[in-house]
């Protein structure tokens, strides 16, 4: 190892600046008045960097453009000069154009660093002025003097890079899976909690949309089959059309409702008393956590029961996970069924609709005990299909886990090959 101004390196790696790989550059200006809604070539600004585009720009004027002057390569990395300073993303080689000054790039011919490594390398980076203040916006003279260390051999940069990419994708992939899973789960809520579609041994006979000669209804154009088996006697209720064996019900009628009554604040503290759920923050991945306490119990919940928020925002739906006092911002809905609870969450987003209240949004107790929910007659049927969505959410928790789990290995990984300290042979 050898000492350096940033501190100690192998003694085959260097210090590098951004200047000493290549000049910085940027696209040409775009004036306002040459950009429309619409048009043959995508144009970028800060805020969609890499996302939908913020206007369009002439075939005429971009081929003009990249002509005379400058122009990435695809591969190069693109960097944010202002708003998110260093958010980076490897241009596709697609056409499209450039906010000038906001998005930037290094003209580094990879003869002493690889793109590959420099992209890793951005994320660890200090962009500083030079007094060694934070900059607002990263200018020429901020992104040639920021330094960052690498191998001198191009091959070790390409296998810590390899590696790096590896674990993203890993994340990529477990990623997609789990926003599969949610949409599964999402698709399966909307079925069984309306009765649309029924689990097996419950109902009657089940009809098929799907006519005798092959063909479709409008209605289920492009559903497979298995997705439009619908019960065959339905009802017409307040809330539509339901299972003929289901019923509706006020919440008030299958639970108790206890709303939140907040303590005296001058009772709040960090480790004494009861802990105090006042309202979502207190609340994550459906359940409650701990922020503070209270030595003034109000009023109260029990370890399981579903806490409900009811004002700014109304109706996000948790669990109680230990016992806990409530916050004027929650209330808590006791003697509920697994089944109720996952209603709850299905319904999460409409209660915007009966909100009052001119300053934060927010819903009373009335109200509340007043909203009709539909659900089957059969407890044994409300049980089998909160069964099925609790499968469903354990799933989708081991993928979280798996996630998070990949995550922090890739930050322990940049940690560890970034800064030398482990070597990849």
């Amino acid at each position: 190892m050898k000492q350096t101004e940033i501190g100690l390196i192998p003694d085959d790696w260097e210090v590098k600046t951004l200047g000493e790989i290549g000049e910085p550059c940027m696209c040409k200006r775009i004036l306002k008045e040459q950009t429309s809604s619409t048009g043959d070539i995508p144009f970028y600004k800060i805020g969609t960097f890499g996302g939908i585009p913020d206007a369009f720009i002439s075939r005429e004027l971009f081929e003009q453009y990249k002509e005379q002057y400058n122009y990435p390569k695809k591969g190069t990395l693109l960097l944010s000069a202002a708003g998110t300073i260093g958010r980076v993303v490897v241009f596709d080689g697609k056409d499209s154009y450039f906010q000038d000054s906001n998005i930037v790039w290094i003209d580094n011919d990879e003869t002493k660093v690889t793109n590959d490594f420099l992209f890793y390398c951005y994320s660890r980076m200090q962009w500083k002025t030079e007094e060694g203040g934070i900059v607002s916006r990263l200018y020429n003279a901020n992104l040639k003097s920021t330094s960052f260390i690498a191998p001198k051999s191009l091959a070790e940069q390409q296998r810590i890079a390899k590696a790096l990419s590896d674990v993203d994708a890993l994340i990529s992939t477990t990623e997609k899976l789990l926003q599969k899973k949610k949409n599964i789960k999402q698709g399966t809520m909307q079925n069984l909690l309306t009765g649309k579609k029924r689990l097996p041994g419950f109902g009657d006979k089940q009809t098929d949309l799907f006519v005798s000669n092959g063909t479709h209804t409008k209605e289920v154009k492009d559903v497979s089959p298995e997705q439009i088996r619908l019960s065959a006697k339905m009802k017409q209720t307040e809330l539509g059309e339901i299972p003929e064996d289901w019923e509706v019900k006020t919440l008030g009628e299958i639970s108790t409702i206890i709303m939140g009554q907040s303590p005296n604040s001058d009772c709040y503290n960090t480790q004494k008393g009861m802990v105090l759920i006042q309202g979502n923050a207190d609340i994550s991945n459906r359940k409650t956590i701990c922020r503070f306490y209270t030595t003034h119990i109000t009023k109260t919940a029990r370890k399981g029961d579903v806490i409900f928020t009811v004002r700014a925002p109304v109706g996000n739906v948790a669990k109680a996970t230990f016992d806990c006092c409530l916050g004027r911002g929650v209330c808590a809905i006791q003697r509920i069924s697994d089944f109720l609870y996952y209603y709850l969450i299905f319904i999460e987003d409409s209660w915007s609709k009966t909100s009052t209240g001119s300053t934060f949004d927010s819903i009373n107790s009335d109200t509340l005990a007043s909203t009709l929910i539909i659900q089957p007659s059969s407890k044994e049927e409300q049980t089998a299909i909160a069964n099925v969505l609790s499968s469903m959410d354990k799933e989708i928790e081991t993928l979280n886990t798996k996630l998070e789990k990949y995550r922090n290995l890739k930050t322990a990984m940049m940690q560890q090959l970034l800064t030398g300290k482990i070597r990849l042979v």
